[in-house]
């Protein structure tokens, strides 16, 4: 999906809940390696800045095309983006029954 797109669609989305209430829950042993998450930021068009472990989840500080800072939470084990905020907007991605 190019960047412009994904970010207009994350714009789009409610926002519901804080970056800081995002929990994960897969064991350490699942995790994929932090490359791999790197990858994946790149792939959103967002360079990375800092990647942290908190409350089981990946938290990504970056900046997107345009410098501007982008905060974002991934699942460790699928590297799903679950939430992501920047100056103007927060969401968060649920899955199909609701949960992380």
């Amino acid at each position: 999906m190019r960047p412009a797109l994904f970010l207009a669609a994350l714009a789009l989305l409610a926002p519901t809940l804080a970056l800081a209430e995002v929990e994960c829950h897969a064991p350490m042993d699942n995790w994929q390696p932090v490359a791999a998450l790197k990858a994946e930021v790149a792939k959103l068009g967002l360079t990375v800045i800092k990647i942290r472990a908190d409350d089981g989840c990946y938290h990504v500080k970056a900046t997107d095309q345009d410098g501007n800072p982008v905060e974002a939470v991934f699942d460790p084990q699928t590297l799903q983006l679950l939430a992501s905020s920047d100056a103007d907007h927060e969401t968060r991605d649920h899955d199909e029954k609701g949960q992380n």
